[in-house]
């Protein structure tokens, strides 16, 4: 039975332990990663419960200072953006994230 990554047709998939299409949040190698309703792995933007994270262009969630299109974000250890308050290191973000 195969599990892990699994690419086709240049989209990337994760088989769960039974062999099954994984879908949301996998952890793997201490990296998280979003898996769409589809099964296809997220990059960019993901909002899940209310809550904005980011994934890079290899899927990876982000944490601490980041930056997308020319612009700082903060995201906590748990990858949650910070919006509409002061970054633990002091800095201000706003509504969208971004720091001002």
């Amino acid at each position: 039975m195969q599990t892990g990554w699994v690419k086709t047709g240049g989209s990337w998939y994760y088989l769960n332990e039974t062999g099954s299409l994984a879908t949301g949040w996998v952890k793997d190698n201490g990296t998280w990663y979003y898996l769409k309703d589809s099964g296809k792995m997220a990059t960019g933007w993901v909002k899940d419960n209310d809550t904005w994270y980011y994934l890079d262009s290899a899927g990876t969630m982000k944490t601490g200072w980041f930056t997308v299109s020319g612009k700082w974000y903060y995201a906590y250890s748990s990858g949650a953006l910070a919006v509409n308050t002061t970054t633990p290191d002091g800095y201000t973000v706003n509504a969208n994230g971004e720091w001002v």
